[in-house]
C-alpha cells in the first residue's frame, strides 16, 4: 500500500527491456490506437490518483507539529553543531566584532592547555 519509488525504478527497467517491447507489441497487435490510448490514459490516471492519496497523507504528517517541528529542529541542530565544530577547528568567525574576542579566547585556551576546545573550557 502506498506510493513507492521502487515501483517506478522497476517500470523504468522494464521499459528498456526488449522482451517487454515484444510482449507489448503482441498484446496490442489487433487493437486500434484509440483502445491503446485509453488504456494508457487509465493507467496514468491510476498512478496520479495513487500519488495524490499518498501526498495527502504526507501533507497531514508534515502539518503535524511533531512531524514538521522535529524535522526543522533536527535540521537546525545538525547545521548548528557542524557550524560550531568547523568554527572551533578553524578559529575564524564571520563577524568582525567577534574576531578579537575569539582570538583572546583561543590564547587563553592555549595557555590552559585546552587546544582548540575553548568553547567548552575545562580547568586543569
Amino acid at each position: 500500500m502506498g506510493w513507492h519509488l521502487q515501483r517506478y525504478i522497476a517500470k523504468a527497467g522494464r521499459a528498456v527491456n526488449p522482451l517487454v517491447w515484444k510482449r507489448v507489441w503482441k498484446e496490442n497487435e489487433g487493437k486500434q490506437l484509440n483502445d491503446v490510448a485509453s488504456r494508457v490514459a487509465q493507467q496514468l490516471n491510476d498512478e496520479i490518483a495513487q500519488v495524490a492519496r499518498v501526498s495527502q497523507y504526507r501533507y497531514w504528517w508534515w502539518a503535524n507539529p511533531l512531524g514538521a517541528g522535529l524535522i526543522c529542529y533536527g535540521v537546525y541542530k545538525v547545521w548548528y553543531m557542524s557550524y560550531m565544530a568547523h568554527k572551533q577547528r578553524t578559529g575564524t568567525f564571520g563577524g568582525l566584532c567577534f574576531v578579537h574576542y575569539f582570538a583572546v579566547a583561543q590564547i587563553v585556551a592555549g595557555a590552559y592547555g585546552q587546544g582548540g576546545q575553548w568553547l567548552n573550557p575545562v580547568p586543569k
